[in-house]
C-alpha cells in the first residue's frame, strides 16, 4: 500500500509538473483534468477547461466530426492517434500542437477515458511554411526568365515534350512559333541596355496578352521568343501569327522614346508527336531565319522594318 501510494504521488507530481500539456477526458471528449502546461497552450487556467470538449478549444477548421480519429478510437478501430491540430484561445489566438490521444481502458478492458497530450509546434509549423514558400519561389525562379517572367528554355522544353508525348497517344498536333525581333540590336546599341530590357519586357507582355491561356510563351535569351501552341494545325496558326506580328509591331513608348521594332516568325507543326522537342524547335528556328532573310510578308515572315525616333 505504501508503494502504491508513492506511485500515485509520483504520478501526481509528473502530471502536474510535466513540461508538455497533459489532460484526461471522458468518452464525450470533455476534459476532467488538465495540467498547467496544457492550459497555458490555450491561455486559460486549468479549472476553466474542465467540462469543455475538444471541439471547444480547437480551431473551427480543425474540429473533429464524423469519421474523425476520435470516432475511430471510440469504435475500437484504433487505440491511439497523433495529429497536428490548431487550438484557439479565448482571445482568438491560435497555436499549433502535436495532439496525441490514447484510449485508457477500465479493468474490464472497455474504453473508459482519453489520455491527451499536446506539444506546441507553432514555430516548427511556421518554419515549415516558410520553407515551402521559399522552395516554391526557388522552383518558380528556376523555370522563369528573370527579366520578363516568361517561361525559360527549361520549362518551355518540358512542356513541349509533354505535349508531344500526349500527341503520340491522342493523334493531336502541336505548333511552335519561333520569334526574333527585328531592329532590337539597333535600339539596344543606341539607347542602352535599360531601354533594351524595357523593350523586351513590353514585347513579352504583348505576346502573353495575344495568346490563349493554354499557350506557353517563353524567352530563350536575347531577343528570341517561342510560343508553344497545343492542339494546333498550320492553318489555324496563321491568324495567331498575324496577331502576334501586329502586337509586336505596334509602336512602343519607352522612357519618352517612340520605338518601332519588327518581328520575324517561323512556324513548325508536329503531328501525332512524330518529332521530338529539339527537332520541332530547330525547324521553327530555320523557318524564322528564312523569313528574316526573305523579308516575307507571309504570316510567318517579318512584320515591318524597324524604326526608332525620339518623342516629339
Amino acid at each position: 500500500m505504501q508503494a502504491l501510494a508513492q506511485s500515485a504521488d509520483i504520478f501526481e507530481a509528473f502530471f502536474d509538473q510535466a513540461q508538455i500539456g497533459l489532460a484526461l477526458a471522458d468518452l464525450s471528449s470533455r476534459y476532467v483534468r488538465v495540467n498547467e502546461a496544457y492550459a497555458a497552450l490555450l491561455g486559460r487556467a486549468p479549472e476553466d477547461l474542465i467540462g469543455l470538449s475538444f471541439a471547444e478549444v480547437m480551431h473551427p477548421d480543425e474540429r473533429l466530426g464524423p469519421g474523425s480519429p476520435i470516432e475511430r478510437l471510440l469504435d475500437g478501430r484504433e487505440r491511439t492517434m497523433q495529429t497536428e491540430e490548431a487550438y484557439v484561445g479565448p482571445d482568438g489566438h491560435s497555436v499549433w500542437v502535436l495532439h496525441g490521444v490514447t484510449v485508457v481502458p477500465d479493468e474490464a478492458g472497455t474504453a473508459a477515458w482519453f489520455a491527451v497530450s499536446a506539444q506546441d509546434i507553432t514555430e516548427r509549423r511556421a518554419a515549415e511554411q516558410d520553407l515551402r514558400a521559399l522552395t516554391a519561389t526557388l522552383t518558380e525562379q528556376a523555370v522563369r526568365d528573370p527579366l520578363t517572367g516568361l517561361a525559360n528554355r527549361t520549362l518551355l522544353e518540358e512542356r513541349l515534350r509533354a505535349s508531344l508525348a500526349r500527341d503520340a497517344r491522342t493523334g493531336a498536333s502541336t505548333g511552335v512559333l519561333f520569334l526574333d525581333l527585328d531592329g532590337f540590336k539597333a535600339v539596344n546599341d543606341q539607347y542602352g541596355h535599360a531601354v533594351g530590357d524595357a523593350v523586351l519586357c513590353a514585347v513579352a507582355a504583348r505576346l502573353s496578352a495575344a495568346v490563349r491561356p493554354s499557350d506557353t510563351v517563353g524567352r530563350l535569351g536575347g531577343d528570341e521568343f517561342v510560343v508553344l501552341v497545343e492542339n494546333a494545325t498550320a492553318p489555324a496558326l496563321r491568324p495567331l501569327v498575324t496577331r502576334l506580328r501586329t502586337a509586336v509591331g505596334a509602336q512602343l513608348v519607352i522612357e519618352g522614346l517612340h520605338l518601332d521594332v519588327g518581328v520575324s516568325i517561323g512556324v513548325a507543326v508536329a503531328e501525332r508527336g512524330e518529332r521530338d522537342a529539339a527537332q520541332l524547335l530547330g525547324e521553327a528556328d530555320r523557318q524564322m531565319y528564312q523569313a528574316k532573310r526573305s523579308g516575307s510578308k507571309d504570316p510567318v515572315g517579318r512584320s515591318r522594318k524597324p524604326q526608332r525616333r525620339p518623342a516629339g
